[in-house]
């Protein structure tokens, strides 16, 4: 028995795909911050926290990126930046990370989070990404417990349209959020469908269209995408995607939701597409 090859390629309808750093997969960040403790902090103690950044020299150009480590009050800064601007370039002598201390002392008891941001400028045709993490901080009299440095989202910016890194995808998002994929409870729903009726498609009928959905917070279509699968021998016509596409607005869905809060992701469908009177 012959298997079959597959070949995956993603095609937007309507829009320009953003480009993205590394030639990674679309909805995979190859960037990031995070930071550490070396020692646990103690109350009136001074500790380093270690920040950690990476990804920009992925980008292939140069970029500018912008780090800022927020703290709040009732832990002091005794030394290093809190707030860092530098240049990388792609090449040999880039740096693939870049690390640095920032000397903290908890000053007096309670509970903290200290958090920061990444966002790397890589130009007007590569676009802004962003990342954010969070460090959970208790301050007792006798006794620091500092959480694990987790991150809260991972973002792409491009010709003014905001997007949300989603494992396979980019998902078009209305505003800046703290949300990770795997924090999406229920994927969106299609509530009603109907197939696409063809009169002048030239391939053969009927036919199913693989598409990827982008479905809003409020349960609108923002933007198909077709999933061009090939199979040896096999494949469908523009015609037919297109006969797909302009069903879906005939489509109702239900968003997809985190926490019980209605998020915008992505849904794979498969559209039937016929031709009259079939």
């Amino acid at each position: 028995m012959t298997r079959a090859r597959f070949c995956l390629v993603v095609v937007l309808l309507g829009t320009l795909a953003p480009t993205l750093a590394g030639g990674a997969a679309e909805g995979e960040p190859a960037f990031g911050i995070t930071a550490w403790f070396v020692k646990p902090p103690r109350l009136s103690q001074e500790s380093p926290l270690v920040v950690r950044v990476w990804g920009e020299n992925t980008y292939g150009n140069r970029v500018e990126s912008t780090v800022q480590i927020s703290v709040p009050e009732g832990i002091r800064v005794v030394s290093g930046p809190t707030f860092s601007v530098a240049s990388s370039s792609a090449g040999r002598h880039a740096r693939s990370e870049r690390k640095w201390k920032i000397l903290l002392r908890p000053t007096k008891p309670g509970v903290y989070e200290i958090r920061g941001t990444l966002r790397i400028d890589a130009g007007t045709d590569r676009g802004v990404d962003e990342a954010e993490f969070a460090i959970p901080l208790e301050v007792q009299s006798d006794t620091v417990v500092a959480g694990s440095p987790r991150p809260t989202r991972f973002e792409h910016v491009q010709q003014g349209q905001r997007y949300r890194y989603a494992d396979h995808f980019l998902v078009p998002i209305d505003s800046s959020e703290a949300l990770l994929q795997e924090e999406i409870d229920q994927k969106p729903q299609v509530v009603r469908q109907e197939a696409a009726v063809c009169s002048v498609c030239a391939g053969t009928l009927p036919a199913v269209v693989p598409l990827v959905l982008m479905v809003g917070s409020d349960g609108l279509l923002r933007e198909a995408r077709y999933l061009d699968i090939i199979e040896v021998g096999e494949e469908i016509d523009p015609t037919i995607v297109q006969a797909a596409k302009e069903a879906l607005p005939r489509w109702i869905f239900a968003p997809a939701t985190s926490r019980g809060r209605p998020v915008a992701d992505y849904l794979v469908v498969r559209v039937p597409v016929k031709a009259p009177g079939t």
